[in-house]
């Protein structure tokens, strides 16, 4: 008798195991890929975080950020660019929103996509779940609060979750609208920005990032304070360690990549990955530069980074929102930082790519300006809205396509990009 039931269990396990992803798994996205992501989108997102940029914000004053219907799925389409999500959307009632989402799993025998559909209501300090189902398998809403419940519970546990978590006072949903009221805390920033590097980062890569930063310093610490240094001169022997270094080229050039363009834009690994202090800023000691421009080497090495950390595509958006902001109020539409973007998301893919190998040895033996980026001073650069306008008309255009190309074909000569 103890075998049959034992027996019995055992085929009910073997059942569920079997039945369970047949009911959760679909063949069928419930949400397609957004749409190509555009520079009007990052620029649009742009402009919303520095709305709501936190380091501008009264401490413990509340604050609401409202977005409709359009705006919350353009946002979360942001967050699918970002995480490989396949797809993500909201649908927004009075006191109720619809979320649903698409993800891609690994090949089975059961279906490709997992589709999440969870029913959320606005109640006084929070939301409560009304629904949730996992592809065909329903699931009571008693049951998905109660997990929601242990697993905030649980989380509450990280400082860093705790304190957003209580920064975030109400969420109300309108009809194709959702409005957001916080009270900024100004330490949580840098939680934020610790707990993200420590989410998003390996533990092994954030032990090479903190080695290439360790080396980085060790090389820039002969030089003046304040003076300016060619990037090859820094570039060459750091790639020349990641030789030495071995192992995978990709993490090795990730790392390298990564450490260089955290110091360009004043973060601090050290304190970002290790430390406690209430920033992780530092102001680079010295500065580098690419063709006698400290800017080329900025956009060059940031826009390899970004590359190798996520989309290529999305550095190349960030590059071209950056020069279309100057032309409307900064210092000017300029081709040569533009050139410079695209060398650097062109380095990204190849350091990260088959050909990573030849990538570090090329580095490691670059010895001027231009064995890391052809010089692109005599392109059109510092152009006014206005300007840039009358001579090369809309982004997209002929004119302007033309200017690109040119880009495109100096670039597809040089060793890295080839």
């Amino acid at each position: 008798m103890r075998r049959l039931i034992l027996g019995g269990v055992f085929l009910a396990v073997l059942a569920g195991l079997t039945v369970l992803p047949w009911l959760m798994l679909d063949d069928e996205p419930a949400i397609e890929p957004p749409a190509e992501f555009h520079r009007t989108d990052l620029a649009w997102i742009k402009s919303l975080f520095q709305k709501h940029d936190p380091r501008r914000q009264t401490p413990e004053v509340t604050y609401s950020i409202r977005l409709d219907e359009t705006e919350l799925n353009r946002l979360l389409n942001y967050a699918v660019e970002l995480r490989r999500v396949s797809g993500i959307a909201a649908d927004l009632t009075p006191n109720q929103a619809t979320l649903t989402a698409t993800l891609a799993v690994p090949a089975n025998p059961f279906g490709r996509y997992l589709n999440i559909t969870a029913e959320v209501a606005d109640i006084p300090n929070g939301v409560q779940i009304q629904s949730l189902q996992l592809g065909s398998l329903p699931l009571p809403g008693t049951v998905a609060n109660w997990i929601a419940r242990l697993t905030h519970h649980w989380l509450r546990h990280d400082n860093t979750y705790a304190a957003l978590a209580d920064a975030f006072s109400q969420v109300h949903f309108d009809e194709n609208q959702a409005t957001l009221d916080y009270r900024w805390h100004p330490e949580l920033l840098t939680q934020i920005e610790r707990k993200s590097a420590e989410l998003l980062i390996a533990p092994e890569d954030q032990v090479r990032m903190l080695a290439y930063a360790g080396q980085l310093d060790a090389l820039l610490k002969p030089y003046p304070h304040g003076s300016t240094v060619p990037l090859a001169t820094i570039m060459s022997p750091l790639f020349a360690q990641a030789l030495l270094a071995g192992g995978d080229a990709r993490m090795e050039n990730r790392a390298a990549l990564t450490a260089l363009a955290a110091y360009l834009a004043g973060i601090s690994l050290p304190k970002l990955l290790e430390g406690d202090s209430r920033s992780i800023r530092r102001a680079p000691r010295v500065l580098l530069s690419l063709h006698e421009r400290r800017d080329f080497a900025e956009h060059f090495v940031i826009s390899a980074a970004l590359t190798v950390n996520g989309s290529s595509r999305l550095a190349t958006a960030i590059g071209l929102v950056k020069e279309e902001e100057d032309a409307d109020k900064g210092s000017g539409f300029s081709f040569t930082d533009l050139a410079a973007n695209r060398a650097g998301v062109r380095l990204g893919e190849r350091a990260t790519g088959d050909e990573a190998a030849q990538i570090r040895q090329l580095l490691a033996n670059a010895r001027s300006d231009a064995d890391l980026l052809p010089d692109y001073r005599d392109l059109p650069e510092y152009m006014p809205q206005a300007e840039f306008d009358r001579r090369f008309g809309p982004i997209g255009s002929a004119r302007y396509q033309r200017v690109i190309d040119r880009i495109d074909e100096r670039l597809s000569t040089h060793p890295l990009a080839r």
